[in-house]
This record gives structure tokens, C-alpha cells and sequence, in this order.
């Protein structure tokens, strides 16, 4: 059930966002950003993957002539096996570019939007809570965490690649294993760049921020599932990486504050009330 709740949080953001006209601003720069990445993006990968199908095709197409050669009277039977593993294979194939081409697009887009994803969910934070935390650090600070976090995350790509790639090697099962690994890795870097801004905003370390999403699991997997579907439709994704930062925001003020953070800042927030007053 928590995980089909999870589904639902980039849904609950419509609502948010046209009871907050205010929050506009935050949302028409970064679509303007996404639209012209996207284009150029989708463009690009829709060249690479008409060449990977024809090159697929290619090698099908000898395959078939060796066998002809080869043991001729079993072609008419497993020609049309075949022809489905070939199929299959293909869309296989445009669904990793689909999933490439949203994953991408979120990480450049969600990197040239940042400023403005930040003030929308500082924003929606405000508005949710009552209050907003920031532990201000120095430029030179926030610039060297900003860079550790994406290439920590570079790391982490590194690494689920190369189990993906091992995983071909699987006889038969080498390339479903190879996707469940590529969706499963795509989902966790989505996720935490849509829980980033309010996460960050409080300095967690990078192995805090996956901490907790593993310690809000199942409903952080359907959180994160449901993000990557939404970035990784060819056009709708173009608007709805800012939808996911709000919902990303909404779920740290429903579910990640209220257990990890809200005893803490309100004992910190009396402290300091206390010592005003002294």
C-alpha cells in the first residue's frame, strides 16, 4: 500500500501548485531551460537509436543467412522465433534510450534549473511546514558540496553500469537482469536529486540522503518509480521535472521531517528561543 502511495506523490502536486499562483516564477524559467534542452536531447538520441535498430538488423539479417548455410532445414521453424526476440529486443532497446534520454534530461536540466528549483522548494517548504531551515555555509562550502554530490552520484552510475553490464553476460536472463538493474539505479539518482533541495538545505551527507531513502522503502520506491516514469516521457517530461520537486518537497514534509528531523529542530528551535531570552 505505501508503495502505491508513493505512485501518487507527482499527481498530488497539480493541486499544490494551482492553490500557489505565487510559485509561477519558479516553474516558467526552468520550463523554458527543459523545453530547449529536450529538443536538442531527443533529437540526438533519436539519431543514435535509429542507427543501434539498423545495425541490430544488420547483424539479425546474418545470422539468418549463416544458418541458411549451415543447417538449412531448421530455418523455417526458428525463423519466427526469431523474428519476436528480435522485436522484443528492439523496443528493449528504445526503452533504455527512453529511460537514458529522461534520465539525462533530468540531471542536465535539474542542474541548469537548480537556482530556481531551490527558491521553489525553500517556497513550498515555508508553506507546508511554517517555517524553513537552512544551515548557511560559506560559497566555497556550498560549491564543494554541490560538486561532491554529483560526483558521487557519477560514482554510483559508474558502478550500477557496470553491474548492468556484467549482468549481460547472464545467458538468457543477462538482459532483463540488466534492465531491472538499469531501472532500479535511474530510480534511486532520480530520487535523490527530487529529495536533494530540502535535504541539503539542512547539509546531510551524501550517505545520510540514501540512508533515509532506504529507510522510507516501500513508499520511497514508488516515490522514485513514479519520478523516472514522469521524466522519461518523450515530451511530457519537457514540464515535469518541476512538478517532481514539489512533490519531492511534499514528501519530505509529510514523511521524512515529521520522523527524522521534526523532535530535533523544534528542541533546537526552543533552545534557541530560551537563550534569546536570557
Amino acid at each position: 500500500m505505501e508503495f502505491f502511495h508513493g505512485l501518487a506523490y507527482p499527481l498530488r502536486t497539480f493541486k499544490i501548485l494551482r492553490q500557489s499562483p505565487e510559485l509561477a516564477i519558479y516553474i516558467i524559467i526552468p520550463l523554458i531551460i527543459n523545453i530547449s534542452l529536450g529538443i536538442l536531447l531527443y533529437w540526438q538520441l533519436l539519431n543514435f537509436g535509429n542507427d543501434s535498430v539498423d545495425i541490430l538488423r544488420s547483424y539479425a539479417q546474418q545470422w539468418v543467412e549463416i544458418l541458411e548455410q549451415r543447417i538449412p532445414e531448421i530455418v523455417p521453424y526458428i525463423l519466427p522465433i526469431l523474428q519476436v526476440i528480435f522485436f522484443l529486443y528492439i523496443w528493449l532497446v528504445r526503452l533504455l534510450l527512453l529511460i537514458i534520454a529522461g534520465f539525462l534530461l533530468s540531471q542536465v536540466g535539474g542542474l541548469l534549473g537548480s537556482p530556481w528549483y531551490g527558491r521553489l522548494s525553500e517556497e513550498l517548504e515555508k508553506k507546508l511546514l511554517g517555517k524553513l531551515t537552512v544551515q548557511e555555509v560559506g560559497m566555497l562550502q556550498e560549491v564543494k558540496r554541490a560538486l561532491a554530490f554529483e560526483l558521487k552520484k557519477l560514482v554510483l552510475l559508474i558502478i550500477f553500469t557496470a553491474v548492468g553490464f556484467a549482468s549481460n553476460l547472464i545467458p538468457a536472463f543477462g538482459t532483463p537482469v540488466a534492465t531491472i538493474v538499469g531501472i532500479s539505479s535511474t530510480s534511486l539518482l532520480t530520487c535523490i536529486d527530487f529529495f536533494d533541495p530540502p535535504l541539503e538545505r539542512r547539509r546531510l551527507k551524501f550517505r545520510r540522503k540514501l540512508l533515509i531513502i532506504f529507510q522510507c522503502l516501500p513508499l520511497s520506491a514508488g516515490f522514485a518509480l513514479a519520478s523516472l516514469v514522469w521524466v522519461s516521457i518523450p515530451l511530457v517530461n519537457l514540464v515535469t521535472i518541476p512538478f517532481c520537486v514539489t512533490a519531492g518537497t511534499l514528501f519530505f514534509s509529510e514523511k521524512i521531517y515529521p520522523r527524522f528531523f521534526q523532535v530535533q529542530e523544534e528542541m533546537d528551535g526552543a533552545a534557541e528561543v530560551n537563550k534569546e531570552a536570557n
